[in-house]
């Protein structure tokens, strides 16, 4: 069996994607071990510059930067490669050795409401794979919305070449049979089966989790409030840590980090101007991979967060969670697994969203026993997932 992973990513400054992509692996490799036999991954990526091969000194140098940070026993993987030229793509030989072809689009980037280009480019990605006669399947993931007609065209072209859909909400569900007549099937993010290890907290005081997304708080990418938001997102994360200070142990956590401080994405960057208002807040930021990163949110009493992936780590973890949503894939997402105690960034004014955040997080208590029975469901669905994974790869091809 040999799969190619497109969307997915092992060595990102956006752990929420690297997450996806190491969760995912590791139900293959359990589907694998099922049935005694390995298989074959091979990761599609485009084809390295060689300005940037001779900046890391070789080809394997280059290529082991972008293998996952993980060993998996039943799992051999590899690359493939393709570039875009005169805006067609160009795949590796390789590429059409594939059984199946899996591609996440990051979990939320099937839609427009990142822009026009970043929709075609990798869209037109997915409509080669399936010009080529492979079986290309949408991972479970957020599916659109897509407001452009020619953007909702082509995507519409897409889901209807492929040979499996799968959307991890039922709004996402119900939005594709809207457009195109075609039912997903019904599952949960592949995040929530990410590993981890839990070890307690050792101060005997209650600890909370704050990860202020750096995106929203400079605005978006384009930095005029992109998504909409109703909520004065700054004013929010200051307002909700200097409540919070006052009873607990506050730890400051970024999903998305890099060294290029000055990108609009880098969660480090709202970070840094937080904590020189708030010098008590501890920062969290010395990991490598997202199960590293989910370990340490398992130990905490309650976690707020504006990254989805983040809270994800939190809520599958058992951990009480307060999501702050600035797009329908959070509520689409956790109303599919009945939790309400989510912060809708595009419609609550900015006092709603601090005094909600602020009540739910005193009850960390009761909320943990919500979080509790709401992943239950999670857990549920994401074991449906795996059955249904195995039964497309060992005959549904």
């Amino acid at each position: 069996m040999k799969i190619g992973l497109l969307g997915l990513i092992f060595r990102a400054s956006n752990k929420g994607c690297e997450a996806l992509s190491y969760a995912f692996l590791s139900i293959v490799d359990e589907i694998a071990a099922k049935r005694n036999e390995k298989i074959e991954i091979k990761i599609l990526s485009t084809f390295p510059t060689k300005k940037f091969l001779k900046a890391k000194g070789n080809y394997r140098t280059c290529m082991d930067e972008f293998l996952p940070r993980y060993t998996y026993e039943n799992l051999n993987i590899g690359f493939c490669f393709f570039k875009m030229v005169c805006g067609k793509y160009i795949v590796s030989p390789g590429v059409k050795e594939c059984d199946v072809v899996f591609d996440f689009t990051a979990g939320d980037s099937f839609t427009d409401i990142y822009g026009r280009q970043r929709f075609f480019v990798r869209t037109a990605l997915k409509q080669k794979v399936i010009d080529m006669g492979i079986p290309l399947v949408l991972g479970s993931q957020t599916i659109g919305p897509f407001q452009d007609k020619d953007v909702r065209d082509m995507a519409v072209k897409v889901i209807h070449g492929c040979k499996e859909v799968y959307a991890r909400d039922q709004l996402s569900v119900d939005y594709t049979v809207k457009i195109s007549g075609r039912k997903p099937v019904l599952t949960t993010d592949v995040a929530f089966a990410l590993p981890y290890t839990k070890n307690e907290h050792k101060n005997h005081i209650v600890n909370i989790g704050f990860n202020p997304s750096g995106l929203l708080w400079n605005g978006g990418y384009t930095g005029d409030n992109q998504f909409g938001l109703t909520v004065d997102y700054q004013k929010y994360c200051r307002e909700v840590i200097q409540n919070l200070i006052k009873k607990y142990e506050v730890y400051l956590i970024p999903h998305v980090l890099t060294d290029l401080t000055q990108s609009m994405d880098n969660d480090l960057f709202a970070i840094r101007e937080l904590k020189k208002e708030f010098p008590s807040l501890v920062v969290i930021d010395d990991f490598i991979t997202p199960m590293e990163v989910k370990s340490y949110i398992a130990r905490l009493d309650g976690f707020i967060g504006a990254r989805m992936h983040a809270t994800i780590a939190a809520f599958s973890a058992n951990v009480a969670c307060v999501p702050f949503s600035y797009s329908r894939k959070f509520e689409g997402l956790f109303d599919s697994l009945g939790y309400a105690r989510v912060i809708h960034g595009c419609s609550d004014t900015t006092d709603e969203a601090i005094e909600k955040t602020l009540d739910w997080i005193e009850k960390h208590a009761e909320l943990q026993k919500e979080v509790i029975q709401c992943n239950a469901l999670a857990t549920e669905k994401t074991n449906e997932l795996k059955d249904n994974l195995q039964n497309l790869l060992y005959g549904g091809l």
